[in-house]
């Protein structure tokens, strides 16, 4: 019904927060049209820090600082914390290695990278740090000898000196005295360079390497201003969403951004433009002195999940399988009903719009969860859908009228599906429940940002993962206004729902093509 998107982008939210959101989506486009890419091994030069404390999956708390030489020369930095305001330092991790780059075949813009890792050091950073990897190693690593681990005492875990007359590669080598070294066979301690998957056990890849782009971005309002105050982004490889995985992954998306590392506003000139390079850390630069020494930032107050209002995205979004979007929810305090609309785009831009997937339903915040302190568990029920297709080759290629009902699709016509249940060729069935986490900070400007749960990377889970809930989170969405308790043309579409749909909840199947991968990302 084009009832149900019309009341999703219209009635559902008061006039005024609506034009608020479509200002906010509007300057973030503006950022996006005059955001510039070149990546260049000139332009990679330099040092990139993290603009605050990381969530990765597992979950992990991490603040990097990566840096590289103008002959391909790195050193990475991994500052690994106990808790989600990255101010409990656990252990520092830091590579040398050398980059070769060369255009990317996944990401239009990036760089593939091909790199050598030299050495991988660690420090524990307290005692009960050094316990756990002691147990860790024991359990991982079976039949290797190691060194007891002690507080701030730097470990080799990797070297790839070559002996050439044992033809090995020294592994888990310490670099202190070896008459502390624990036994557990008569190996010795040169190991087989085949027996560097205990390293990739421990998870410390670093995998993000494999694909990079630098990137200029305007600062907020200064997108028409010339010369263009920018910073610059160093988007390196997304981190796979299950932690067994993520020694073997290839990514196709990136991660939270870092910023290049500026004592004073600088020009560089790209495509014979010329641009202000500012610093806009959030990060003291002062605190990445020394390597060895992590930040300890200040712990964040946790904010009770009041979550009511219009949220929309800060910029566009980057997901697995080249897939680029902009989100827009809408809460309800008094019925516990939530909107959300995801537009798909073909480029990293946010510029040729595909299709948007619209949806409707209950939530239910289910409390506190249970490894990610300051963050809630919620289950979003979706009991109203619509797909909305921007693009003729969409309906010719994926073959709509086949696979979803016999209606006639139309471009930029909504269709609606839930009367049928869904789609269930596409992955999309009707009522569902996807079960995600939450969390709400303030940023130093004072503006109200929304976290929801890491995407899924490859949407496959099995029976016993169909349950567990995302381990890290995606890239904000930022508060553009308030809503009322309730939206009554909101409750009219779900209780017209209860009509349509009488199987319960189901769960999502997925099929593996592009637009499968489409819906299915949807969250």
């Amino acid at each position: 019904m084009i009832v149900f998107v019309a009341l999703v982008i219209a009635t559902a939210t008061g006039r005024v927060e609506a034009t608020s959101c479509e200002a906010a989506a509007a300057a973030a486009a503006l950022e996006d049209g005059g955001t510039v890419v070149e990546t260049s091994l000139k332009l990679l030069t330099g040092t990139w820090i993290s603009e605050g404390c990381e969530t990765r999956p597992g979950p992990e708390y991490v603040i990097r600082s990566y840096s590289f030489s103008d002959d391909g020369r790195y050193l990475l930095t991994q500052h690994h914390y106990w808790d989600d305001s990255c101010s409990s330092p656990q252990l520092t991790i830091t590579s040398h290695g050398k980059i070769q780059m060369k255009s990317s075949l996944v990401q239009p813009g990036a760089a593939a990278g091909v790199f050598r890792v030299t050495n991988i050091t660690v420090i524990p950073q307290d005692e009960n740090a050094a316990r756990r990897l002691d147990r860790t190693v024991s359990v991982e690593c079976p039949g290797q000898y190691w060194k007891s681990w002690r507080k701030y005492e730097e470990h080799t875990v990797y070297d790839n000196r070559y002996d050439e007359k044992k033809k090995t590669f020294n592994l888990w080598m310490s670099s202190y005295n070896a008459n502390s070294h624990h036994s557990i066979n008569s190996k010795g301690s040169n190991v087989h360079f085949s027996d560097i998957s205990c390293l990739g056990s421990l998870k410390w890849a670093f995998n993000e390497l494999k694909l990079l782009k630098v990137q200029l971005r305007p600062l907020p309002d200064q997108a028409k201003k010339r010369p263009k105050e920018v910073k610059m982004e160093l988007l390196l490889g997304d981190i796979h969403s299950s932690y067994k995985l993520r020694q073997y992954y290839n990514p196709t998306s990136f991660q939270v951004p870092l910023v290049k590392q500026v004592k004073e506003p600088s020009t560089i000139f790209v495509n014979r433009h010329s641009y202000l390079v500012r610093n806009t850390q959030a990060i003291p630069v002062n605190m990445f002195s020394n390597s060895m020494t992590p930040p300890h930032l200040i712990e964040k107050p946790h904010l009770p999940p009041y979550i009511w209002g219009d949220w929309t995205s800060t910029r566009c979004e980057s997901r697995p399988m080249n897939l680029y979007l902009t989100r827009r929810f809408s809460f309800y305090s008094e019925d516990d009903t939530w909107i959300g609309e995801h537009k798909f785009y073909s480029d990293p831009f946010c510029k040729i719009p595909k299709f948007t997937v619209t949806a409707a339903g209950h939530y239910k915040l289910v409390g506190g969860n249970r490894e990610i302190k300051g963050t809630s568990d919620i289950d979003f029920h979706r009991e109203r859908a619509s797909l909305t297709v921007l693009d003729q080759r969409m309906i010719d290629e994926m073959r709509l009228p086949e696979l979803c009902g016999d209606d006639e699709w139309q471009v930029d016509v909504p269709k609606e599906m839930a009367s049928n249940g869904g789609c269930i060729q596409l992955g999309m069935m009707l009522p569902s429940t996807q079960r995600d986490i939450v969390k709400l900070e303030m940023d130093y400007r004072g503006a109200w940002l929304l976290y929801l749960g890491q995407v899924d990377t490859d949407n496959l889970q099995s029976a016993q993962e169909e349950h567990q809930r995302p381990s890290a989170f995606q890239l904000p969405l930022v508060k553009c206004g308030e809503t009322p308790g309730f939206s009554l043309g909101l409750r009219e579409i779900l209780s017209d729902a209860v009509n349509f749909n009488t199987g319960g909840d189901r769960k999502v199947t997925p099929v593996w093509t592009v637009a499968v991968i489409v819906i299915l990302y949807f969250r």
